[in-house]
């Protein structure tokens, strides 16, 4: 098997989530208003751009948790083959495609084919995430020599993105705009897991009287 070195497909994709991360911020637009209106129109339009912030700020800590988690499974390797290049490069494309997606669906909020791109855009990058963790824990030898087994902490991480978005995906049939507050229950997700896990790994490890 020919092994690359990772140091490029790690300078590539960092490019890439930085880039998409900056283009964000594009989606938030304020149309030209002549400047003696301005004191009576701009306070209306800034207001107007609520559900547009609202998306940026979901897709851009989205992006960050994608970004960390990115770095974090590939940290657990040495060397890359050519089924991980494909499967980054298809999780960078979906990436790159997320400010299009939150830009359409900021701008198209009550339009359920709008907002239902944008969950199926973030779903793609999580299962994409999922799917490389998932081919380097069977290629752990190969890509991998001599490291220890994984702790399972990245695996809340894989399953929690997902079933919210799916959850998004569900509501937005019947609220569009209220799908996006779904995303909240990430970080409420990820802080309860952890302590759930030592919990149960605690019991787990705890023997028989």
């Amino acid at each position: 098997m020919e092994r690359i070195g990772k140091s490029r497909i790690e300078a590539l994709s960092d490019g890439i989530f930085a880039i998409a991360m900056t283009l964000l911020v594009l989606s938030l637009t304020i149309p030209e208003i002549p400047r003696d209106q301005a004191p009576f129109l701009l306070p209306g339009k800034i207001a107007g751009l609520l559900p547009e912030f609202m998306l940026f700020v979901i897709a851009f800590f989205v992006l960050s948790g994608y970004w960390i988690s990115h770095h974090r499974i590939l940290g657990k390797i040495r060397y890359v083959d050519g089924m991980l290049v494909r499967i980054n490069i298809f999780l960078l494309f979906s990436i790159a495609l997320i400010p299009f997606t939150t830009s359409l669906s900021g701008d198209y909020t009550d339009v359920p084919e709008a907002v239902l791109l944008f969950h199926v855009n973030l779903l793609a990058s999580s299962l994409l995430l999922a799917g490389m963790t998932v081919y380097i824990a069977r290629k752990r030898d190969e890509l991998a020599p001599g490291a220890a087994g994984g702790n399972g902490e990245g695996n809340a991480r894989t399953v929690i993105s997902p079933l919210v978005i799916l959850l998004a995906i569900g509501v937005s049939f019947l609220d569009p705009a209220g799908s996006m507050w779904c995303y909240a229950l990430i970080p409420v997700l990820l802080i309860v897991s952890g302590p759930l896990r030592r919990i149960i790994s605690g019991h787990a490890g705890t023997p028989d009287k």
